[in-house]
């Protein structure tokens, strides 16, 4: 690749002019670059990593209504919500800022509206194989956000390439998970880990060393911001749980999660209503 590269941005008109002068020489492209590379090397190094033995024995297990883990599975109808809030805007193309990755758009919303489902299902019967069904669409959904962020900040090129790659490794490490749990009981969770990390680690760096006032930098953010706050609740499920003796941590975490996804559609809607050039 040719010192002086520049992505071809004629697919789409809204773009900022910005994107469209990306080095992959700059040194922000090989801070990014050597991240990923680190984080590769890490996950092989610590291969394998294992989830927790009690992963499955959450804090709240009431059955209200003849549904099991109730509160654990009606936490989820926030994806739901959300996912066909934003399919049906972005299929009138309102949302999208990036025409050349408008399907990454659609495939976010979608990917909610799976995470309700798979979520749903696993909370009913938790267990290796409707895991697996969970985070399917929950890993779809990060690799759609993580890639149109590259491009609306680096290169709608670049973006729209590492869609469809990112895409399958991501539900190939889910499914290599799952496979490994099958045969030992315990599944080494370390391609799936890296598919976590990379998008939560680059994406602020991103939206930090390309600022573009065009783009919802805010929402995202936002959407960081309650992811932390997701995570937290997650790891401390049954102390939040024990403190108020009616709401988990596991609960809390799917209302959080649902509401980043809110705040990024609030973000493509809010960015799509500005002028661009």
């Amino acid at each position: 690749m040719p010192p002086n590269f520049r992505p071809d941005d004629s697919s789409t008109s809204n773009t900022s002019p910005s994107t469209s002068k990306r080095s992959l020489f700059d040194w922000r492209y090989i801070l990014l670059i050597a991240i990923a590379l680190a984080l590769g090397v890490m996950a092989i190094y610590f291969s394998p990593i294992r989830q927790s033995r009690n992963f499955y024995d959450y804090a709240d297990q009431r059955l209200l209504f003849g549904i099991p883990h109730f509160w654990n599975v009606v936490s989820n109808l926030g994806f739901l919500i959300v996912g066909i809030i934003g399919l049906r805007e972005s299929i009138r193309n309102r949302l999208v800022i990036n025409q050349s990755l408008s399907f990454a758009y659609q495939l976010f919303f979608i990917s909610l509206i799976g995470a309700f489902l798979g979520s749903s299902l696993y909370h009913l019967s938790p267990g290796p194989f409707t895991l697996m069904i969970d985070r399917i669409p929950i890993t779809i959904s990060f690799i759609c956000l993580y890639c149109i962020i590259l491009a609306e900040y680096l290169s709608p090129t670049l973006g729209r390439a590492m869609l469809l790659p990112t895409l399958a490794y991501g539900v190939l490490s889910v499914i290599y998970w799952y496979m490994t749990d099958v045969i030992d009981g315990r599944g080494d969770m370390a391609p799936y880990v890296l598919v976590q990390l990379l998008p939560i680690i680059h994406i602020p760096l991103i939206i930090w060393l390309y600022p573009n006032s065009r783009n919802p930098t805010r929402y995202y953010f936002y959407a960081l911001g309650l992811y932390v706050l997701c995570k937290l609740a997650e790891s401390n499920d049954d102390e939040i749980y024990e403190l108020t003796s009616q709401v988990s941590g596991h609960f809390l975490k799917h209302i959080l999660a649902a509401l980043a996804g809110y705040c990024v559609y609030l973000g493509w809607k809010a960015a799509t209503k500005k002028p661009r050039i």
